[in-house]
């Protein structure tokens, strides 16, 4: 008879195979979506002026927001009170990162 850890093992894999799906999932979209318009089918000239480093802030926020928040999840929540100090330095480093590679690339 599976007892209480057996179950909690199994949530555990649960989630994890759930997190992993859902990540291999998005790179497949972000992968589709950049292979669309590298070949030339959307709208889009690969070679145009860009976003400036006002809009780049903007999207960066919000990756860096996003991958904190998963971090934040997966890691059981330990990363919300334990560790505030390192994932405010870590969303700011995200942030930083982001920011000045979507205004380069893009």
């Amino acid at each position: 008879m599976p007892g209480p850890s057996d179950r909690r093992e199994r949530n555990e894999a649960l989630r994890l195979f759930i997190a992993a799906t859902a990540g291999i999932l998005l790179l497949i979209i972000i992968g589709g979506a950049g292979l669309y318009y590298l070949v030339g089918l959307g709208d889009a000239d690969p070679f145009s002026e860009g976003l400036g480093l006002k809009n780049a802030a903007l999207i960066s926020f919000g990756v860096s927001f996003a991958v904190i928040l998963v971090m934040a999840v997966v890691s059981g929540g330990d990363a919300i009170f334990g560790e505030l100090p390192f994932t405010i330095l870590g969303f700011l480093i995200f942030f930083v990162i982001f920011w000045l590679m979507i205004a380069w690339i893009f």
